[in-house]
């Protein structure tokens, strides 16, 4: 649908007047062509001033669309890949390399703000070659990571997912081997080889459940504890990590507080023979951003309404968030919307799927998708 012909649409949906029509053109227009557009899951030659005509369709005319709207114009939140990339950029020198020069700088003896004299140390570059970095799933960004950091990180610390292969991780070994060997003018001790910093890099989460949750017996599920797992073994990843003093440092590069406060309980009581689990957020979302009852009645009331909702999707996977997944995945009630898909943790009205009877304004694509 061309957009003059979606903006027509729109304003009869709207029933605005013409100066109506000519204030909320320009604004849309203007969140369109900055953010909006880029969405990668719009059915092919569909845009969002299209989407956004659709949606409204569907509520009763008059108040409900009026609502619907002011939720979009006034609390939608939209990350765009380039804002993402940023904090992916931002993870090296505001996450990653403030530790390893605390760490050099108290091995040595020195001020930590002599950063000049630290990292030209072979106390400082044995730690950051000792560094390696793993993406937790896709959304990593391991090869935009590794773009931004030429100088700083290797091809060979750098990897896009945690289940390497055994050649890989004999590749890794070597590689590393060779290079401290390098930085040290020497073979390495037996206490200086193997890596002694594994950074676990993510983009986002609402609910933390996906990273580390209780399994009901006394043990942990999710990818933080996966991951711990291959390292504690004596094969394949565990074979390339030191044997004791390693410090796992989990990033996130967008989480609400509610995935902040989940996981923050849990990583300490997660067993880890060789060494420590730690976490850091590049960005958090902050406390204002979920749908608050008062504040957001209008949206949420739609919401609350079984014609707006689509029964279907509270399968057993939204049983491990123990809610309902009309406000979201474990009651995220995010008005959030990610440029390469929208969370499960935003209200169902925001990602509905094509498949399903309520049309979703940013349409999600499940990693789990129904069977027809």
């Amino acid at each position: 649908m061309k957009r003059e012909l979606a903006e027509t649409l729109l304003a009869k949906i709207m029933d605005w007047s013409d100066a109506e029509k000519a204030s909320e053109r320009a604004r849309l227009e203007s969140f369109a062509s900055y953010k909006y557009d880029e969405y990668q899951q719009f059915a092919p030659g569909r845009r969002f001033i299209e989407s956004l005509a659709l949606w409204l369709e569907q509520f009763d005319p008059g108040a409900e669309r009026e609502r619907a709207y002011s939720f979009v114009r006034d609390r939608l939140l939209f990350v765009s890949a380039d804002e993402m990339d940023h904090l992916v950029e931002l993870t090296f020198p505001t996450v990653i390399r403030p530790r390893l020069l605390s760490d050099a700088a108290a091995e040595l003896g020195v001020d930590p703000s002599r950063v000049k004299h630290i990292v030209s140390t072979p106390e400082y570059r044995t730690r950051l070659r000792r560094t390696l970095v793993l993406g937790m799933s896709d959304g990593a960004r391991t090869d935009r990571f590794r773009r931004a950091n030429p100088d700083d990180m290797s091809n060979e610390q750098v990897f896009h997912a945690y289940d390497v292969s055994d050649a890989k991780s004999d590749d890794m070994a070597s590689e590393l081997g060779k290079d401290l060997k390098g930085i040290l003018g020497r073979e390495p001790h037996e206490d200086q080889s193997g890596f002694q910093y594994v950074v676990l890099l993510d983009d986002f989460s609402a609910s933390g459940t996906s990273a580390i949750r209780e399994d009901g017996k006394g043990g942990w599920k999710g990818k933080i504890a996966k991951i711990i797992a291959l390292l504690e073994r004596d094969d394949n990843l565990g074979a390339v990590v030191a044997s004791r003093d390693v410090q796992v440092l989990i990033v996130l590069y967008i989480a609400s507080d509610q995935a902040i406060a989940h996981i923050e309980q849990r990583i300490g009581s997660v067993p880890f023979s060789k060494g420590t689990i730690d976490f850091a957020v590049v960005h958090r979302l902050g406390p204002d951003l979920p749908l608050d009852d008062v504040r957001d009645a209008g949206i949420l009331g739609l919401a609350g309404q079984d014609r707006y909702f689509d029964e279907t999707v509270d399968d057993e996977h939204a049983a491990v968030g123990g809610t309902s997944k009309r406000l979201g995945y474990a009651e995220g009630r995010l008005p959030l919307v990610l440029a390469h898909n929208t969370p499960n943790n935003s209200i169902f009205l925001l990602w509905a799927e094509d498949m399903q009877r309520v049309r979703g304004l940013f349409p999600r694509v499940s990693r789990h998708r129904r069977r027809q």
